[in-house]
Order: structure tokens, then C-alpha cells, then sequence
């Protein structure tokens, strides 16, 4: 890469600290200490200040070596210090105090002051920032595989590097912990001492339910535990970045991330977001008091701006035939309530959520009224509209859409084909994108700032690298990692997946689960004396899938822990055959077969008081990366079900004409001869089917209804990921039960009576496929909702408790007209 020349900019400084002072939607800036750090009594202008002699005067500081190998340093009250006694950085004394020389100029510099809040450091360091080393900050390089010294790591941090997003979530707590501290270890050793940010998608390490059931609660409260159990169990593995919440709008029901969003409805939506970035954000002293950034925050990047869940007909944006996000009832704004009134209003001392991850859809217009007809990051429609929202947060794009897919064989930037990596980063960096998500190498990003140059000069294009560099090391200075980015790994080990968090993650789960039926009280409070009942439980199948990431095989399994079962029920269930029939893998050993479960035979369930069927909701077979909607061997679009059964997509409500699609080359004749002319493709599916891998859920279900005693009871179980049409089997279940992402024991606690359900629908289900495929992919509750054989309407906010329908301050709340546009306004 070439030599940039390093320029420092004082108008650049002063600018950045004005934006980050301003009100509005920028996150809050305080240093992350609490009231008793000592105020710097020096001007910024005076900066750097020349060090006192160490260990002369008062000395306000002590140091000691951890067990784990780095130096820890107390300032009195003041900030602890960390740092590796081999990466050369020295300790400079001011005042008594302690700080790091991490540029090692033997002089304190306004990013080294823990003193001065965070926009100040940011905006001084990348003051002194080459556009190379800018260029470094802005890719999010993904790293999968880790070692306890983190050599794997040394080239990509010798190229700039410092946000990395960790893969590495089945790899031990103590391997995690050591790598992040080995990491931190070479990074403060190069050039400026920038430490690593290191990003995660979100993990549910204790048991945590998934955004959708933490919406089923219906309590904001709930989401803040949550997110604050998850954030201090990231920063004891060095996490200080969380890829979320997922907060799209989920009002197309066929999409297939629902299961990460907080449900379709904008209110509950927007007080969960704010819940969450509250939580995560915050740090927390032991009274349980707010004290703004701290040692538990980590920075919260809400994702997809502006609004993913609006996808033509459920496809999804990952995949080339999903590039689309439609408006058909013009409700473009409703997506954006969860980012504007939530995600920039926390009501934590820490504000806004620091970072936002643009969408890879195309929202499409045929008049391209919501921006050019590129994916979100390319768009400077969309990426003005987040700043005209007052938001000078980070903006990241979403992985791979800078792919060359000449090079690499897939991209996800979509409506800028043809370009090279290059081109792509400078498209985005030109539209306002501050990194560029999963891109592997910093080069094309120095080739971008070349470009940058020929159209706006070098003063120009080097303040812009600047600013994202400002804003992206804000984050860094927000969570301290500037001042210590070490763990302690024994504590890591404790902390992460410990008893308390587990317990607390079981609970929330408890209260994510929705009764939809219970007839005759087929659920009811738990007797004392009552007997240990014998309960039927069916083995789960799922075909075979094969999709963008290879062969899954098909599987054949009890759903729960037979021991676990045991201490409920006595245990009625299947068994396999000695001798499997499925097509061979590629071991080629057979695998199995939907044939080769031996079901329980009805004389061996005629002990049974019930059956417990857990069943996933339908799920559509995935040919690329995340959804179904296309056949890859006929090249055609399908449908996506939300039934087990066969789905025929030929009723009146099907598009015969899609609204969106791929411009595609087609040959014409005509008088004037044959011609080459680009149309919109049709991506209509009329008259075609769908096409799921688990039709046997419904399968085991109707055996246990054939086969049971007939005064048994019928208890479906459904792991629920989207809305679905239950008429399928409704009438033939005594109670349907609904968790998300759930724990099978939480339904059998929730069977026996240990615990009486509270979870609320956070969707509406429909009542057939036609009020589906009638329903806009924009608006909200807009579908005809199922109504049960004992005339409850599954709509949203609907559930039941041992007592019957839910009525509380829950459903006051929230089962009102959903909101259409946001509260905040545009500046």
C-alpha cells in the first residue's frame, strides 16, 4: 500500500467536537467514568502537555501485574489503566495521575487524557491520522478461528485493522478471553496504540430467548435484563461491540428473520429497542443506579437502516431473487419508528445507540421516491435521511456487499454490478458509510481514497476519512477500551454462561411462551399430590437441506433430553430402526429416513394422560444464503408457506406481476429486427408450489391424534420463527403452546403447572395463505387473523393464562391502532 502523508487538520478537531456535542441524536460522550474523575484543568489548545518526572510529588496511582500477564494500573479515583509491559508503551505522570504514552512521543496527548471525554480523544486522534490509517478503522474484518496468542491475528492488525467481528463463539471462555487480551497486546505495540474493538452478532450464552420471544413478553424490563446480562458477559470476553438489536419492522409475515426482530408492531417495537440499547449501553453500579459508559457498556449498532422486514412476498435481501424491499401501502416510514423514536432514544445516560448497519435491500420505487435503486449503503438518499435524523453515530454497511464477485463468487451489493471492491467502497464511503462490513483487506479502501482525491482534492478527502475514523474511535474511547482493553480471564470464566445468568435466562424464556389454546383446562396449576403422568412424545424429523453453505442431513431425534423428560413424565416415545435407508452422505454412510422411525404403537400409548408434539413452525427450503422463494433447479420463483401442507399459490390474491425486480437483457423481433432490451424481470409465482423441508411436524402430530387414547390430550409445541396457519391442526389440539427459540423444558415446566404462561403473540396469525398473499409487505397487522374452534382470535397481543384471554396493562398498552409514522422528526 502506499505512504499516505500524515496531515493533522485543527479545523478537522474543532468540528468534530461541536458535532459531537450537539444535541440531538449523537451518542452521549461522557468519558466512562463515574462523578469522582478528576476534571482536566488544562485547555485542549494546550495539548500535548509535557509529563512531570514519574513518581515525583503525589503520587496518585499504583501498579501491579495481573495473573494474566498485563499491567494494572490504579489511578486514585480515577480510571484503571491496562497494558502490556512488551508493546513498548510507557506511564507518563500528571498531577499524580497515570496515563499511557500509547503514540510514545513522551508527551500526554488530549486521546490519552482519560480526563477529557470521548469526542475530545476521538476527534485528537484522528486529527493525527494518515488517510491510511484511516482507511484501516474502516473495514470490519470477521475472524473465525482464534488461538490463545492470537498470531493469526498479526497481519491483519500490521494493515490498520482494529474492529473485528468474532466468530469464535464455540471456542472456550478462556481461549476467547486470551486471545482478546493477546490481540490488545500487539495492537497497543503499532503505531498509535489503537486498541481492537471486537464486534459480535448476538449470542444467547445462558439461554436468553431471541428478540421475537423477548417481545412476547410484552415488558420493556425484561429486555434490559437481558441486554444487560448479555453486555457483562461480552465485556468479560472483551466484547465491547454488539451487531444489534435486530429491531426491522417484521410486517411481512413470510420473511425469514423474523425470529431476530422484536415482532411486527411499531410501539412494542420501538420501547423494546430502546430497552435493549439502554441495556447493553449502560453500565450499572451495585445499587442497580445507571452511571452512563462504563465496564459492562457495550456499544449497541441496531440494524438494518432503513427497515429489512419489507421484502416482495417474504423473500430475503441476502439472496439475489429477495433484493427488493417494497411499499405497496406507502408505509416506508413506519420502518423507520424502531431506529428514530427507539434506537435514539434509550433514556439511558447513554443516548442514542452509537452505530447503525444499513440494510443490503434495494428500496424499490419505480420513481425512486425512497432513493436510487442500489442497495441501502450505496444510497445517499438513505444514508442523509439517518443523518438528517440527527444521528452521528457510526454507520456500517452490511456484510459482503463490497464483494468483487469475480473474485469472490458472491456479493450482496446489489445494483452496483460490474463494479470492483474499489468502486464499491468508494460508492459507499461517497454516500456517507462510515465501514464497510466483512471486506477482508484494507487496500481497495487506500484505492477508494485515491478516488476520493481526483473528485474533491486531498483536503477534502482526507477530512472525510477523518471523521469516520472520529466516530468510529468514539466508541472505543466510550467503553474504556482506550484506557484498558484487557480481561481477566478467571473472571471471564465465571461470569460467562454462570448459574445466575442461566437462571435469569430461564426465566425470561418462562415468560416468552404463549398459550394460544387450552381447552377443558388442559393446562392448569400443578396439583401437590398429583402423580407423575406417562406422556407420549413423538420423534421430530427434517429433510435433508441443501443451500449456499452445503448439505445438512436429515435428522431423526427425540426433541428433548430423555433424562431431563424423565423427571416430569414417564416417558412414552419412538425409536429408530437398526438399519437406516436415507440416500448416503458423503461418508457414504446411509442416513435417515422419515420411514426408518419406528412410531409407538397405540397399545404402548395407552397408558398416556397426554402427548406432548414439539414441532417447528413450517420451515421453506433455503437455496442461498437465508430464504426460500426460489427453485434453483427450474430457475423459477415459488412461494414461501406458512403451512405444513401443500401450497398451491393460485388464489386471486397472488401477483401475477411482481412489483420489483432485476433489470434483465431480453430479445425482441419486431419490423425493425431482433433487439437487445432490458426489462424488469416478472418475479411472479402464480400456479406455483412451495417448498418445505419439515411437512412430518404436521405428520407427528396427526399420528398422535390417530393413536392416543381417546380421552388423551393433544399438546402441540411449536418453535415459532414466523406467523403460520394453524387451521391445519388447531381443532384436533387441546392446547397449542408458542415459544421462541425456546428451551424444551420451559414447555414441559409450563405442561405440568410449575409455571403458569403469560407470553403474548408479538405478530398476528393469519388465517389462511390468501389473507397472506393479500397482505402488504409494509404495513403492519394488516391480516385476517385465525379464529379458533373455541372462537379466540389469534391476533396480536393475544394469549392465554390458566384463567382464560389475557386482559392487562400489557395489552392496554399496546393491542391499540398500530402507528403508522414516527414521532421524531427530521431536522
Amino acid at each position: 500500500m502506499k505512504n499516505v502523508l500524515r496531515k493533522s487538520s485543527s479545523a478537522l478537531v474543532a468540528a468534530a467536537i461541536l458535532a459531537g456535542l450537539a444535541v440531538g441524536c449523537a451518542p452521549a460522550t461522557t468519558a466512562p467514568t463515574d462523578s469522582s474523575t478528576p476534571a482536566p484543568t488544562t485547555p485542549i489548545a494546550s495539548y500535548p502537555l509535557e509529563a512531570d518526572e514519574l513518581g515525583s510529588g503525589s503520587i496518585k496511582w499504583t501498579e501491579e501485574k495481573t495473573a494474566d500477564d498485563w499491567m494494572m494500573v490504579t489511578n486514585e479515583d480515577g480510571v484503571t489503566l491496562g497494558y502490556s509491559a512488551d508493546s513498548g508503551v510507557k506511564l507518563l505522570q500528571k498531577d499524580g495521575y497515570a496515563f499511557k504514552d500509547m503514540n510514545k512521543n513522551d508527551k500526554i496527548d488530549v486521546y490519552e487524557d482519560w480526563r477529557q471525554p470521548g469526542d475530545a480523544r476521538s476527534a485528537d486522534i484522528a486529527s493525527q491520522m494518515t488517510a491510511e490509517e484511516a482507511a484501516g478503522l474502516m473495514i470490519h474484518f470477521s475472524q473465525s478461528n482464534i488461538t490463545e496468542d492470537a498470531t493469526e491475528m498479526t497481519e491483519t492488525l500490521d494493515a490498520g485493522v482494529r474492529f473485528v467481528l468474532s466468530f469464535a463463539t464455540a471456542f472456550p471462555v478462556e481461549t476467547q478471553a486470551m486471545w482478546n487480551n493477546a490481540t490488545q497486546a500487539q495492537a497497543e505495540a503499532i503505531g498509535l496504540g489503537i486498541p481492537v474493538t471486537i464486534s459480535t452478532n448476538p449470542r444467547t450464552t445462558p439461554i436468553w430467548p431471541d428478540n421475537l420471544g423477548l417481545a412476547a413478553t410484552f415488558d420493556p424490563e425484561v429486555v434490559f435484563e437481558a441486554a444487560k446480562g448479555m453486555s457483562t458477559e461480552y465485556r468479560a470476553l472483551g466484547i465491547s461491540t454488539l451487531l444489534g438489536p435486530q429491531i426491522d419492522l417484521a410486517s411481512e409475515p413470510r420473511w425469514a428473520r423474523i425470529g431476530g426482530t422484536f415482532g411486527e408492531d411499531p410501539a412494542l417495537s420501538r420501547d423494546m429497542t430502546a430497552a435493549s440499547v439502554a441495556g447493553h449501553q449502560s453500565t450499572f453500579d451495585a445499587d442497580g443506579n445507571d452511571i452512563g459508559w462504563g465496564a459492562n457498556s457495550v456499544n449497541a449498532m441496531i440494524k438494518h437502516w432503513p427497515g429489512d422486514g419489507t421484502g416482495e412476498s417474504g423473500r430475503e435481501s441476502h439472496d439475489w431473487y429477495g433484493q427488493f424491499s417494497v411499499y405497496p401501502g406507502d408505509q416506508f416510514e413506519t420502518s423507520l419508528i424502531p431506529f428514530v423514536d427507539g434506537g435514539f432514544n434509550s433514556g439511558s445516560l447513554t443516548g442514542s445507540a452509537t452505530g447503525i448497519m444499513t440494510s443490503y435491500a434495494t428500496a424499490y420505487d419505480e420513481d425512486e421516491q425512497y432513493g436510487e435503486l442500489v442497495g441501502s449503503a450505496f444510497s445517499e438518499y438513505k444514508i442523509d435521511l439517518l443523518r438528517d435524523y440527527g444521528f452521528d453515530g457510526i454507520i456500517c454497511s452490511d456484510w459482503g456487499i463490497t464483494n468483487d464477485p469475480a473474485v469472490s463468487g458472491y456479493t450482496t451489493g446489489w445494483g452496483v454490478d460490474g463494479t470492483t471492491t474499489a468502486e464499491r467502497d468508494y460508492l459507499a464511503i461517497s454516500a456517507g458509510v462510515d465501514q464497510l462490513g466483512g471486506q477482508t483487506s484494507v487496500d481497495p479502501v487506500v484505492e477508494a481514497y485515491g478516488m476520493y482525491v481526483a473528485d474533491h482534492g486531498e483536503e477534502v478527502a482526507l477530512a472525510r476519512f477523518q471523521d469516520s475514523a472520529r466516530r468510529l474511535l468514539e466508541t472505543a474511547f466510550l467503553t474504556g477500551l482506550f484506557d484498558n482493553a484487557y480481561v481477566d480471564v478467571a473472571h471471564a470464566e465465571d461470569i460467562v454462561g454462570g448459574t445466575e445468568m442461566k437462571s435469569a435466562g430461564y426465566d425470561a424464556q418462562l415468560k416468552s411462551i404463549v398459550m394460544l389454546k387450552n381447552s377443558d383446562n388442559t393446562i392448569q396449576a400443578a396439583e401437590q399430590t398429583a402423580e407423575k403422568p406417562t406422556v407420549y412424545i413423538p420423534y421430530m424429523y427434517s429433510d435433508a437441506k441443501i443451500n449456499f453453505r452445503g448439505v445438512t442431513p436429515a435428522e431423526a431425534a427425540l426433541p428433548v433430553d430423555l433424562a431431563t423428560a424423565r423427571e416430569y413424565f414417564n416417558v412414552v416415545t419412538d425409536k429408530l430402526s437398526d438399519t437406516l435407508t436415507g440416500p448416503a452422505d458423503a461418508e457414504g454412510k446411509a442416513t435417515v429416513a422419515y420411514a426408518d422411525i419406528i412410531r409407538a404403537s397405540a397399545e404402548e400409548m395407552a397408558e398416556c394422560d397426554y402427548a406432548i408434539v414439539y414441532a417447528d413452525s413450517p420451515n421453506n427450503v433455503c437455496v442461498g444464503l437465508t430464504s426460500g422463494g426460489y427453485d434453483r433447479a427450474t430457475e423459477s420463483f415459488i412461494p414461501i408457506s406458512l403451512q405444513y401442507g401443500e401450497y398451491v399459490a393460485d388464489c386471486e390474491n397472488v401477483r401475477l406481476e411482481s412489483i420489483s425486480g432485476p433489470m434483465v437483457e431480453e430479445e425482441i423481433s419486431n419490423v425493425y429486427g431482433v433487439q437487445n432490451i432490458m426489462v424488469q424481470m416478472n418475479c411472479s409465482y402464480y400456479e406455483k408450489t412451495a417448498n418445505l423441508y419439515n411437512e412430518t411436524h404436521l405428520d407427528s402430530f396427526n399420528y398422535a391424534v390417530e393413536n392416543m387414547p381417546e380421552d388423551a390430550k393433544i399438546i402441540m409445541a411449536i418453535d415459532t420463527k414466523n406467523p403460520m396457519v394453524v387451521s391445519e391442526f388447531e381443532e384436533n389440539a387441546d392446547a397449542i403452546l408458542m415459544g421462541f427459540a425456546m428451551d424444551p423444558r420451559t414447555i414441559m415446566d409450563i405442561v405440568t403447572g410449575q409455571y403458569e404462561p403469560s407470553g403474548l403473540l408479538p405478530f398476528q396469525m393469519p388465517k389462511d395463505m390468501s389473507t397472506v398473499e393479500g397482505q402488504f409487505e409494509d404495513v403492519p397487522r394488516d391480516l385476517e387473523c385465525y379464529v379458533d374452534s373455541m372462537g379466540n382470535t389469534y391476533d396480536f397481543a393475544y394469549g392465554m393464562n390458566w384463567s382464560g384471554e389475557i386482559e392487562d396493562e400489557r395489552t392496554a398498552k399496546y393491542d391499540v391502532a398500530p402507528l403508522v409514522t414516527p414521532e421524531n422528526t427530521v431536522d
